[in-house]
């Protein structure tokens, strides 16, 4: 089975993003592995005072992923996803878990498209740089 990568921060591009992803594995019986990745090896508090939880960076970053994946569209029968939380830049991280599991695919978003790098955006310049295989740059704006 060929698998499909993609990054997922929380934000609502990134979400449009997985979605696109998500129908793409569905549609070409891929798996999707979501991937959120993060930068600090310290432990977070996340939620409402009182009702707090102590999860260390990797912990939410995976619960990132996890979400991503329960938001996805209901429509897409039998498609496997994986979430994930890696450690390191998120350009390099979905390059990294990419040639790790072969991935035919990279999906990322247009989001944060500025300055310099407003052709292409930054994190999908890099992924493009360094991607060992396709990349589909979804329009999330």
């Amino acid at each position: 089975m060929g698998k499909i990568i993609v990054g997922v921060d929380g934000s609502d591009t990134a979400s449009k993003a997985a979605a696109r992803a998500a129908e793409l594995a569905s549609a070409l019986g891929h798996e999707l592995i979501v991937v959120s990745a993060f930068s600090s090896i310290d432990r977070l508090q996340v939620g409402r005072p009182g009702n707090e939880l102590d999860l260390s960076a990797s912990d939410a970053a995976l619960k990132i992923a996890e979400q991503a994946i329960q938001d996805l569209p209901v429509d897409l029968a039998g498609l496997t996803a994986t979430p994930r939380s890696e450690y390191g830049k998120p350009a390099d991280v979905l390059v990294g878990v990419a040639e790790e599991l072969g991935a035919s695919i990279i999906v990322v978003g247009n989001k944060r498209v500025q300055g310099v790098t407003r052709v292409l955006g930054s994190i999908a310049a890099d992924v493009a740089h360094h991607a060992p295989c396709d990349i589909l740059i979804a329009h999330t704006h």
